[in-house]
């Protein structure tokens, strides 16, 4: 029986996500012959067949197991979609086709508050069919079926029409203000960068000198290089690389000003895992001259961060631990967070033993901003079982995303890896600092690779330092604190490049 979710009707049966795999072959050789209409339109039916919504009643790795089988997917939609001369359908279906675990915490969040307040017997029947287990296929067919029914009966109201129903490009134009999204693509057969400002059509810029086959060997190379801390040179050259490909291209295409231009970066498929905003020659200007830059996971999620106010009092949570058992010990850590505490003193710190789990959730439930140095551990084959290292145990991406935080500000996670996207999920963004953002922090601070532990507490003074005082100048400082730490290590980019920011 078809059951109407996301505004398109589809079968809801078993074997959805092959025919999806099958969908993204076949529109990627109709595209590599040149057949663009027919492309859009099987990737696009593909793409609606991807099992976000049925899988709202599994677990979070039965979930990411389906979305890394479709790698590749959105990228292709995309490069089709701007074959035709259609970049606002690009960027629609990259939004629909990725995040797709974020989305669904983030729905929770967002839309559920609402329809408390007008429609409170809906939303009590909506919670409980997405408590309720899919268990069986046959029993996954009729809890899909009750599922779409009731969003469907949701969307009859006034107000809800579009109830968890991916935003309007129109509508995400939100997420530029205040500057420029860039969002970069690389598809099998093109690559294109579009940016997005708050008015305005979106702007193409060709990227003829980036290739799929170029992107996957450097992605390789990265996650190998980037993970052993050796300044062998291997992250310059691949600095040069991404400017001359891709960061020169897209300034070329903003007008000449004597200040930086603010952007956000949003890279689709293994592009994510670059550090595009550090791209540049040695001994030249680069990325970090011409832009002061941010990353976003998706539009939908910057468009989030804009909507939640600015909380006046600064509350600061401090978490270190120079020891955890079974991993190296972090004495900078400790320093770290000390010097912090020194500068605010608001609350006592966290440290070590008195870090558990329990103890620094309660902490964050009042927290407006939060500072952590510790051991982040990654699993890259399945990245919901990722967290933060605690005392009494592990401090889990999921449990991170459900805590709903009201008045978070800026979280800084001076740990290892906690921006690191894998590279079969590397479209659902789910790592710690995207955990962080969808708990409610309007910005936050975070790691590409593995943090040096010397180091890492000597960015996050000077990055404190150059902070006015507010939340929303962290780009600003930590822009500037890239800068500054360049200066001194110029032949270290595998140092001053590692942190970034997301939000606002």
């Amino acid at each position: 029986m078809p059951t109407r979710v996301a505004g398109a009707r589809f079968q809801a049966f078993p074997g959805s996500s092959e025919r999806a795999l099958a969908g993204r072959n076949l529109g990627t050789l109709a595209h590599a012959s040149g057949q663009y209409d027919l492309a859009a339109r099987i990737l696009d039916a593909a793409i609606e067949l991807m099992p976000a919504v049925p899988l709202r009643g599994t677990s979070w790795t039965d979930r990411e197991r389906r979305f890394g089988e479709h790698r590749g997917l959105v990228s292709q939609a995309f490069a089709a979609h701007r074959a035709l001369g259609d970049p606002l359908r690009a960027v629609q279906q990259a939004e629909l086709g990725r995040g797709m675990q974020l989305a669904i915490v983030l729905d929770a969040h967002d839309d559920l508050t609402d329809l408390d307040r007008e429609l409170p017997e809906m939303a009590r029947a909506f919670r409980q069919v997405r408590k309720e287990p899919a268990g069986s296929s046959a029993t996954q067919s009729v809890l899909w079926d009750r599922y779409g029914d009731l969003v469907a009966r949701i969307r009859e109201h006034p107000g809800f029409t579009r109830f968890l129903m991916t935003p309007r490009v129109e509508e995400l134009r939100r997420a530029a203000a205040g500057g420029t999204v860039v969002v970069v693509n690389c598809g099998r057969n093109r690559a294109d960068a579009i940016l997005i400002r708050p008015e305005g059509d979106p702007q193409h810029v060709p990227l003829p000198g980036l290739t799929s086959s170029d992107v996957e060997a450097q992605a390789e190379s990265m996650v190998g290089s980037a993970h052993t801390g050796r300044g062998d040179g291997a992250m310059a050259d691949r600095l040069t690389w991404l400017w001359d490909t891709v960061v020169q291209p897209v300034g070329d295409a903003f007008p000449s000003q004597d200040t930086p231009h603010r952007v956000w970066w949003l890279p689709i498929g293994l592009l994510g895992l670059f550090p595009l905003h550090a791209a540049g020659h040695p001994d030249r200007p680069g990325a970090l001259d011409a832009f002061v830059s941010s990353y976003t996971p998706t539009l939908r999620i910057l468009t989030h961060a804009h909507r939640r106010h600015s909380a006046a009092a600064r509350r600061q949570l401090t978490v270190a631990l120079s020891s955890t058992s079974g991993l190296p010990g972090l004495p900078g850590a400790l320093a770290e967070a000390l010097d912090l505490h020194r500068r605010h003193p608001d609350e006592p710190p966290l440290l070590n033993q008195d870090a558990t789990t329990g103890r620094v959730a309660d902490a964050l439930s009042t927290a407006t901003w939060a500072h952590f140095a510790c051991h982040a551990l990654a699993d890259y084959s399945a990245p919901s079982n990722g967290g933060l290292c605690l005392s009494d145990g592990m401090f889990t991406i999921p449990e991170i995303s459900r805590l709903a935080l009201a008045d978070a500000q800026l979280a800084y996670l001076s740990a290892c890896s906690t921006w690191y996207r894998n590279l079969e999920h590397v479209d659902e963004s789910l790592n710690l600092a995207s955990a962080f953002q969808l708990a409610g922090f309007r910005r936050v601070i975070a790691s590409l690779w593995p943090l040096n532990d010397r180091f890492g507490a000597v960015v996050s003074r000077t990055f404190y330092v150059k902070l006015s005082g507010a939340a929303d100048d962290a780009p600003r400082a930590l822009h500037q604190t890239a800068l500054e730490l360049r200066r001194q290590y110029p032949d270290r980019p595998d140092l001053w490049a590692s942190l970034i920011h997301s939000g606002p």
